[in-house]
């Protein structure tokens, strides 16, 4: 059996790789090298392309990636018509993306993004200030991400309703848990309305000027997801005209985002350079995650986080566990 990890890993983790399959031959390149080690190669672990996919076929069976989505309009038809099984890594990243999400809210619930224009300034003003506290949050996307960001508001007794496409078990915590059907419903209830589903064809642009109406002007906007899933011309437009409060955007249509965007200095926007993933431990949680599913492959087990290739993201059933109960340790 042979794993191409692509890009480098560290050495503690190669190793970590290695111990878990000792057997194996593990492989490390870049991408501008890979193609030519596919024509024997097994599993890919971390980046790939169509092209190492057509120089992989009758030897590749898996390739676990290292990103929590994948958008399943952009998989190579090479792989969405094949047998090659392909994991992401949803719920791995969810502990930092939950955390960026819910800095951002407090962010401008406590209006950070106003005291930083104040300070860059020199001048001693208050900004416009809420609290947390009793407030209605309304999360699209109920996966690994949805699900730590609601533990987090849960503790400020905040009213939380959950929109997923999956039917899943409801925390006590979490008032409402209901299908895509309820958006509406939600988006109209909210103080935060907060994006953590998967960039889809049908959550392109989900959140466009009539939805963005349809929020209270009150409401704040935070995505950490995918740019794709706002319209960002209704969301700039709709900002400027006092439509919402303000927005906390991690991820953007089109990234880096462009210089001259006027998202860059609307006062009442938060930017950060899709960063939300970025943890010094991410790499150790990733590798541990594909370590759980390598085990798995040898077994003929079935894969955490499999996706259903036509829509980009793992059935129910097929959603890792918290990653609380993955092995991230260096030394396995």
């Amino acid at each position: 059996m042979k794993i191409v990890l692509n890009p480098p890993v560290e050495d503690v983790l190669l190793q970590k790789v290695k111990d878990t399959a000792p057997d194996a031959e593990v492989v490390m390149v870049e991408t501008d090298q890979a193609v030519a080690e596919m024509a024997d190669t097994d599993i890919i672990f971390g980046n790939y392309n169509a092209e190492m996919v057509r120089a992989g076929m009758g030897s590749l069976n898996w390739i676990q990636t290292t990103s929590a989505g994948m958008d399943g309009s952009r998989i190579p038809p090479e792989l969405k018509h094949s047998g090659i099984q392909v994991c992401n890594a949803s719920g791995v990243h969810a502990i930092q993306v939950a955390e960026q999400a819910f800095a951002l809210t407090m962010a401008l619930i406590r209006g950070l993004h106003q005291s930083v224009v104040f300070q860059r300034n020199h001048e001693w003003k208050r900004p416009v200030l809420d609290d947390l506290y009793n407030c209605t949050i309304g999360i699209i996307g109920f996966g690994g991400i949805g699900r730590k960001y609601a533990e987090q508001c849960a503790a400020f007794q905040s009213r939380i309703l959950a929109l997923d496409v999956q039917e899943g078990d409801k925390p006590d915590h979490v008032e409402s848990l209901w299908d895509m059907s309820r958006l509406n419903d939600v988006v109209e209830q909210s103080d935060i309305v907060f994006i953590a589903c998967p960039h889809t064809p049908e959550t392109d642009k989900l959140i466009n000027a009539d939805l963005l109406k349809r929020m209270k002007k009150s409401a704040y906007l935070v995505n950490t997801a995918r740019g794709g899933i706002v319209d960002e011309a209704a969301l700039i437009e709709g900002l400027k005209a006092g439509e919402i409060a303000g927005a906390g955007l991690d991820v953007f249509e089109k990234e880096p985002l462009p210089a001259d965007s006027p998202l860059w200095d609307m006062e009442n926007v938060f930017v950060t350079p899709h960063a939300a993933g970025s943890s010094p431990k991410r790499h150790h949680r990733t590798v541990g995650f594909f370590c759980e599913n390598l085990v798995r492959f040898m077994a003929g087990e079935p894969l955490q986080n499999e996706i259903d290739k036509n829509v980009g993201y793992p059935t129910l059933d097929r959603r890792a566990d918290d990653i609380r109960s993955v092995d991230t340790s260096a030394g396995g």
